[in-house]
């Protein structure tokens, strides 16, 4: 409506206006505090999603991790025994050497 057809109603009709309009804000105001509430829950359950990911993330890491020490481990211990064998040939045959 335009505010020549506003000014040209009548007190009963502005009255009428009114009343639908508060109305109709009451309603409002209400689906608001709702979607309020609907959003602040849709917030804590994304967080407490995120955090189970987050935990199930750090303990496959730390799965991942435990097994790469024992990998490294186990490949450093192999190294070192390959080197003490190379070692011990080496002395061997230096050794063979030297008696000669």
């Amino acid at each position: 409506m335009t505010d020549k057809e506003i000014r040209k109603l009548k007190r009963a009709d502005l009255l009428e206006i009114l009343y639908y309009l508060q109305k109709e804000i009451e309603e409002l105001n209400k689906e608001n505090e709702s979607l309020i509430t609907q959003l602040e829950n849709a917030k804590v359950s994304l967080s407490e999603n995120e955090l189970k990911r987050i935990i199930k993330a750090v303990k496959s890491a730390a799965r991942d991790g435990a097994r790469e020490a024992v990998q490294l481990n186990s490949t450093d211990d192999e190294q070192n025994n390959i080197s003490t064998q190379q070692n011990n040939e080496v002395k061997q045959k230096h050794g063979k050497r030297n008696k000669t």
